[in-house]
């Protein structure tokens, strides 16, 4: 995804040129006892941005009381040329989806960013597909056979499902219709806690889904894999996966978080404001000689306690100090320039130019006010790191991110160390 803007009339407004358009509900439709579509339409007049089945919007919602709020939903519809789908389950502590369910209405605004996502279906038929998804995690898989029908693409398909029982299980009557239409796509539903009625006619296997059974039944040695569904899930079958011989290419996963948390609360939190400008001065007034805010930037900068990093809106080097070189080992002429793809293990890159990107474009980050994001780092010489950070944006006068200036600290003896408590305490359980 590019740092695109979209126009309105003949001038540019701050929103619009960040890449956000205003959005209203125009209809919604309930999927199953917790999980409602919405189908949103441009205010504009002007058709949605094409989007790709797979991929994500990220919402801007004014919530009463909780003021604006920003959330990732998963489009689940095909690309139509008029509007945009959202599914979305009613979490009792969400206070997105609950004010989605319980107060939105047709007629509601909502900021709305350009689409993303690297979660699409590849380019040609040449290798099977394996959809695997649980709750509410299929909306990305049913846009995707959306799209498999629309273009007539005859590629064999397994789409498997996971849930409770038939209240809790969106989609069920479309799926089905969707598989007949595609000619090549073998559903197969597997449900924990279902009703004795539903056996044979809602869902097919009774219980939870393994990975012995997916390597018995699915082509694990030519097939793409697509994952998505809570965070559990997913650490199950991903790393699962990876282990019984996927590779990276052909597995691909959804997942709104910091990925250590997969290989190991979505709330919002607002950029952090400057002070202005009155107290600024006065806390310069009050600082003693050589405690100006510019000597104090300096010293922290010229540090080797922290790395810190900045990059431009594209994500090029452009500041690198003595702490970075002593973190990630390169030099400062090694360095400056480069893309941050230098300091990013191969398979995390999509993910972070992802965030990367929709951060420049929303000009909103949640790691600016005391949110630390956790992810793997690269060092010169290969070693995978652990490192935690806080990003702070910097932005013109205009309002638009020029780049984002990164404090990154070293974790990885940390990490290590509650592994290795972890595993300790799990033998532990068990011999009790």
């Amino acid at each position: 995804m590019t740092d695109q803007t979209e126009k309105s009339g003949d001038g540019q407004d701050d929103t619009s040129a960040r890449g956000i358009r205003q959005f209203e509900i125009a209809s919604w439709a309930p999927e199953s006892d917790n999980v409602t579509s919405f189908i949103l339409r441009p205010l504009d007049g002007p058709p949605p941005a094409a989007h790709v089945a797979g991929q994500h919007l990220t919402l801007f919602a004014e919530v009463p009381n909780s003021g604006r709020q920003k959330r990732n939903y998963t489009i689940s519809c095909a690309p139509n040329g008029e509007h945009y789908r959202i599914s979305v389950k009613r979490e009792e502590k969400g206070t997105v989806s609950k004010w989605l369910h319980d107060l939105a209405q047709p007629g509601t605004e909502l900021g709305i960013a350009l689409p993303s996502g690297r979660f699409m279906l590849p380019d040609t038929d040449e290798r099977p597909l394996v959809m695997i998804s649980a709750g509410v995690g299929l909306t990305p898989m049913v846009a995707m056979l959306e799209e498999l029908v629309a273009k007539g693409r005859k590629v064999p398909v397994q789409f498997i499902h996971c849930n409770r029982n038939h209240a809790f299980h969106a989609f069920r009557a479309p799926v089905r219709e969707l598989a007949t239409a595609q000619g090549h796509t073998q559903v197969t539903i597997i449900y924990s806690r279902p009703g004795e009625e539903e056996l044979g006619t809602e869902f097919d296997i009774k219980g939870h889904l393994t990975l012995d059974w997916l390597t018995a039944n699915t082509p694990i040695s030519e097939a793409d894999y697509f994952v998505c569904g809570p965070l559990g899930f997913l650490r199950a079958f991903v790393p699962a996966l990876a282990k019984a011989g996927v590779p990276n290419e052909r597995l691909h996963y959804e997942f709104f978080g910091p990925l250590d948390d997969l290989f190991g609360d979505d709330s919002a939190v607002s950029e952090a404001k400057p002070a202005p400008a009155a107290a600024i001065g006065a806390w310069e007034a009050r600082a003693a000689a050589g405690f100006t805010r510019g000597a104090i930037g300096a010293a922290l900068i010229d540090s080797a306690a922290d790395a810190i990093v900045a990059s431009d809106a594209k994500g090029d080097i452009v500041l690198w100090n003595a702490g970075a070189q002593r973190v990630f080992g390169f030099t400062q002429d090694e360095a400056l320039g480069q893309s941050l793809d230098i300091i990013i293990p191969s398979p995390f890159r999509a993910r972070h130019w992802e965030g990367y990107h929709e951060t420049v474009a929303s000009g909103e980050s949640r790691y600016g006010a005391g949110d630390m994001l956790a992810v793997p780092g690269l060092h010169k010489d290969g070693r995978r790191l652990s490192i935690e950070f806080t990003i702070v944006l910097m932005k013109d006068d205009g309002g638009h991110v020029t780049g984002m200036v990164a404090s990154v600290r070293d974790v990885t003896a940390r990490f290590e160390e509650t592994k290795a408590l972890k595993k300790k305490l799990a033998a532990l359980e068990e011999k009790g």
